[in-house]
């Protein structure tokens, strides 16, 4: 667990970073997760938006998916959902990143980039070779990753096969 004082709204708070059990803390991410899809899906608005626990708690189970959190008075303030995997080609072991969010009121001073180096340093504890962050068009990230010493290795592209109906639906 780490911890930072935070000052906001006139009062210095505790920002809290943990790594938790998914399932202790699935309903309260998807509060924020549906912000985070407005914030930087919009390429997907097309598609449906709709987790499945089921599928997220079996890599849980697995020992392959850690659920990172920052809270600020026990209050959920962002996430990041981390794959860390043995590298189908050099089976050494690697994190990527599923989802990556902090509440714009949290983004302020350094706390993102506490929360990173919270991130990365847990998983190299664990192992971990190599870190790989994705950075939507849509914000910062991609600065706060190049200032971290993170490297743009790819573009990565999208194209939707749709005809505007989800193919599938939520449950």
């Amino acid at each position: 667990m780490g911890w930072y004082r935070l000052h906001l709204r006139g009062r210095f708070r505790a920002l809290i970073f943990a790594v938790e059990k998914l399932a202790d803390c699935w309903d309260q991410i998807m509060i924020l997760a549906k912000a985070h899809w407005q914030e930087t899906e919009m390429y997907r608005h097309g598609q449906p938006f709709c987790p499945e626990f089921s599928r997220y708690d079996a890599y849980d189970k697995a020992g392959w998916l850690f659920q990172y959190t920052a809270r600020v008075d026990g209050q959920l303030v962002g996430y990041a959902t981390m794959y860390l995997v043995p590298s189908m080609h050099t089976q050494q072991l690697i994190a990527t990143e599923d989802t990556w969010f902090l509440l714009p009121e949290y983004r302020k001073g350094r706390n993102a980039i506490r929360f990173y180096n919270y991130v990365q340093d847990d998983l190299f504890k664990r192992g971990a070779v190599e870190v790989i962050m994705t950075a939507k068009m849509t914000n910062a990230a991609g600065r706060i990753l190049e200032y971290l010493g993170f490297k743009q290795v790819a573009k990565q592209y999208s194209k939707q096969i749709t005809d505007g109906q989800p193919s599938r639906k939520c449950l």
